[in-house]
């Protein structure tokens, strides 16, 4: 996916807010610390994508503070968070799958198809949450679960002063921004990874919109757009991975007969895909940041290396 990259940013002519910094941190760990907690007291569906979200967005906000942070640390917390995220990710899978499977057909315990394979996905879904706790609870994940809170503020102290604040929410914003806008052809045509890059990207930006918004009219309604064409998106991506789900598991029957699995789901998910590109692309990105009048741009090739790396991520 090709990006539109500034090459320049404004200068704010204030002082760095660090506080602000601080406390989009805190929220973030805090954020991890309590679905961590309920999720290790009882691992249901909405715990599990609870915790997956956290780390996701403790991880997007390292990236969206960058700017502030030491480089080692941004690379290193990342990469950590987004591990952790991952070990859910078999069990969000199976979850989706039961999901869409009740929804159409409640479960009742007979023999019939459906019930068969949520059975088989349910047994699935038990053994993945063992595996996920075990790797949760590992020396690798407990030494930064354990001080997250600690890591990132003193990550937040070695930073400080590198840029303002301000400057930095506005550039990676609009550069994250650009990073979506690919054309409503481009986007209809994308295949499955390329749809779940994609996705990656809008995952990001709403949840950096989201920590930096102040609850303008505007700014709600732009994460709305970016919610709305995030989740069209992971419908789509849904699709393919029950598809393949329901090949891997243990079961009997005619599967062409267990209700939520139609073909005709892909064609429905394309038409709301459409329309949310077509929302969203009428919108221009709100001044989340807010920033100070400033003076003329200047060269940052921090931020263009960033928005670079942005748009080559897995």
């Amino acid at each position: 996916m090709e990006i539109c990259v500034m090459t320049s940013i404004s200068q704010a002519s204030h002082a760095p807010r660090p506080s602000e910094a601080r406390t989009i941190l805190l929220q973030l760990s805090g954020q991890v610390r309590h679905a961590r907690e309920a999720f290790f007291a009882s691992a249901t569906p909405e715990t599990v994508h609870a915790l997956r979200g956290a780390l996701r967005r403790a991880a997007d906000g390292v990236w969206l503070l960058q700017a502030v942070l030491p480089a080692p640390d941004v690379a290193w917390l990342r990469r950590e968070l987004r591990w952790q995220a991952r070990r859910l990710g078999k069990v969000r899978d199976l979850d989706v799958l039961s999901e869409r499977l009740v929804a159409k057909h409640p479960y009742t315990g007979e023999f019939r198809p459906a019930d068969l394979l949520i059975a088989s996905a349910r047994t699935r879904r038990d053994a993945t949450v063992e595996m996920a706790k075990a790797e949760l609870l590992s020396a690798r994940a407990a030494t930064l679960a354990d001080g997250l809170e600690h890591v990132l503020l003193r990550a937040l102290e070695a930073g400080e002063g590198r840029l303002p604040f301000d400057t930095v929410i506005a550039n990676w914003l609009s550069q994250a921004d650009a990073a979506i806008r690919v054309g409503e052809k481009q986007v209809m045509a994308l295949g499955r990874r390329g749809r779940h890059k994609l996705r990656g990207h809008v995952r990001t930006l709403r949840y950096n919109c989201e920590v930096c918004s102040r609850g303008s009219p505007a700014e709600t309604q732009y994460i709305a757009a970016v919610i709305a064409l995030q989740t069209a998106l992971g419908e789509m991506n849904d699709d393919a991975v029950c598809a393949g789900l329901r090949k891997n598991l243990t079961h009997c029957g005619d599967l062409d007969k267990v209700p939520g699995l139609q073909p005709s789901l892909h064609r429905i998910h394309r038409r709301e895909l459409k329309r949310a590109w077509r929302a969203l692309d009428a919108l221009a990105l709100p001044d989340f940041a807010q920033a100070q009048p400033s003076e003329p741009p200047g060269s940052s090739p921090a931020l263009v290396s960033a928005a670079q790396a942005l748009a080559s991520e897995p």
